[in-house]
């Protein structure tokens, strides 16, 4: 059975936490890959006080069968209290690049 592509994003502090967070996730298999994109702003509340952080994002690309390890790898590696981590289901794309993806991830 195949399992249905899914991208999932997260948010990090510094470049290397990123790049740390991505290395260990692919190098586990746990994702096929991990896109790394610098120096967004991020505008959020958090305890009740207004924040404006610099933030890479990570665009992770995995399965939904794999999705409760990689909550449990990002919670146990990331510096947030609270890190953000959201799935979405890929609904369509290029054949080959979504069976790459599932072939990716063991």
């Amino acid at each position: 059975m195949t399992q249905q592509p899914n991208l999932i994003l997260c948010t990090t502090d510094s470049f290397d936490a990123a790049r740390h967070l991505a290395r260990n996730l692919v190098e586990k298999k746990l994702v096929a890959c991990v896109n790394i994109v610098p120096n967004m702003t991020s505008v959020y509340s958090w305890q009740d006080e207004l924040h404006e952080d610099e933030e890479w994002l990570l665009l992770i690309k995995s399965t939904e069968g794999r999705f409760d390890d990689i909550k449990r790898s990002i919670s146990a590696n990331h510096s947030y209290d609270s890190p953000e981590l959201i799935s979405i289901n890929i609904e369509d794309g290029l054949p080959d690049y979504l069976k790459w993806i599932q072939d990716s991830v063991k």
